[in-house]
């Protein structure tokens, strides 16, 4: 009986560790190299970790000069140890400060700008596959991650404003991409079960883990072949953000990561929607992890946007970049914070952003600045953002839908150094106490 007893337990601690609760840290190593105050690096990334139960560092590629093995985007900065840094083996030392926390290297990400096309060449031949997954396995051994989540960079839709159903939409726009072009995708949705299949085989001796990231305005509905590769799957993350972008959609701006459809809005652009589609396909819930954007996306307001400040208005492309992103159309909450003021203050400074919460937990938080010619803003600013309490109603959705996590994207656009509130990592850890 009381063997029993002890089986019970272990087996619960099993399921419990690996079925519930995952919290799942994706860190950019771009954030490595940002200046002063504004570097991410292993130390700035302790106070998170406790938190955490995975931690993804992004991002890795595919060689393109034939052989199609994983390589380093920034071999000075992940492997270079004459130069100090191998930064993969110092983020994989993190697991002497937290030693349950799994560390996983993901490959693609968008971040692998160099011949998109080898994403789908690469699936096409027995040889590229098994060159790939062996040079996976040697990497991950040799700098000590614990697996590798595959962000494959299948061609993105192109954006359109019909609004149909989330089937026929899909069908509408599927053969309109921009990057390279698919005229088999079928056959690739069919190769890439393969690779995971053959990859999973390749990774249980190693005992690593393996997963899957769906990334933003992939077509999910033809690439991911829901009931042949979940049972190969530790996780499939959604990135269920960027539905609307400065970038995408430079003259209108509107909500980026709606958790919800409203009508008029296009079906499928909300993160329901793709949380629905994938358990419709067969997925195992206790796999599905939903991504929660620690980010903003801004545009220009010109003087012909309308002054209420509510979405979709006209806009004139990317907002300016901030002081720690330093990219256009592109805040981390450190940056949005300190400029709120609430839309109904009267007394505000116009150079404030003014901040709309959503109280129907649908669309999401914004915040704008008006153009004011008397004060030299030629341009105002419009911008959606995540923070923490539209994170906590996110993740408090995954764990009502029976979602096996939340995904965190990523570390180094939370406020990791509490300039908002005193609290590090506010999204983080709003998310975190939500679904645990």
């Amino acid at each position: 009986m009381r063997a029993l007893s002890v089986l019970l337990f272990v087996a619960f601690a099993i399921y419990y560790c690996e079925g519930v609760a995952k919290t799942v840290c994706y860190y950019n190593h771009k954030a490595f190299k940002r200046d002063g105050t504004a570097k991410v690096g292993p130390e700035e990334l302790k106070p998170a970790l406790s938190m955490c139960t995975h931690l993804v560092y992004g991002f890795a590629g595919i060689s393109d000069s034939g052989d199609y093995h994983i390589k380093s985007l920034d071999k000075e900065l992940d492997t270079d140890k004459n130069k100090g840094k191998e930064l993969f083996k110092q983020i994989t030392a993190l697991k002497t400060f937290q030693p349950n926390l799994n560390i996983m290297l993901s490959v693609g990400g968008f971040e692998d700008d160099d011949d998109k096309e080898k994403y789908l060449e690469v699936l096409d031949d027995p040889k590229y596959r098994k060159s790939f997954i062996e040079t996976t396995v040697a990497a991950l051994k040799k700098y000590g991650f614990n697996g590798l989540d595959l962000a494959w960079e299948f061609p993105v839709v192109t954006e359109k404003h019909e609004s149909y159903t989330l089937g026929s939409i899909w069908h509408k726009i599927k053969k309109t991409v921009t990057g390279p072009k698919d005229d088999n995708p079928t056959l690739h949705r069919e190769h890439f079960t393969l690779l995971i299949r053959e990859m999973k085989a390749a990774f249980r001796a190693e005992n690593f883990l393996l997963s899957a990231s769906v990334l933003p305005h992939v077509n999910y509905t033809v690439y991911f072949d829901v009931p042949s590769i979940t049972q190969h799957l530790d996780m499939i993350t959604l990135h269920a953000y960027d539905f609307r972008t400065p970038q995408r959609n430079p003259k209108e701006a509107d909500y980026s990561a709606p958790l919800h459809f409203v009508y008029g809005r296009v079906p499928h652009q909300n993160a329901n929607a793709m949380v629905r589609w994938f358990i419709e396909h067969g997925v195992e819930l206790q796999k599905l992890v939903l991504g929660i954007p620690t980010f903003g996306r801004s545009w220009l307001l010109e003087e012909s946007s309308h002054k209420s400040g509510i979405p979709p208005l006209v806009a004139d492309g990317a907002g300016e970049k901030g002081t720690i992103t330093k990219e256009e159309g592109l805040l981390s909450y450190a940056e949005i914070c300190p400029q709120l003021v609430s839309i109904t203050n009267a007394q505000a400074s116009p150079s404030l952003l003014r901040k709309q919460e959503d109280p129907q937990r649908r669309l999401g938080t914004y915040a704008f600045r008006l153009a004011d010619k008397k004060l030299k803003q030629e341009y105002g600013t419009w911008v959606s953002f995540e923070e923490p309490e539209t994170a906590g109603y996110k993740a408090s959705y995954a764990k009502l839908a029976g979602l096996g996590g939340v995904a965190i994207i990523d570390l180094s656009l939370d406020d990791f150094r509490g300039m908002c509130n005193s609290n590090k990592f506010p999204i983080l850890r709003a998310a975190r106490t939500q679904f645990v």
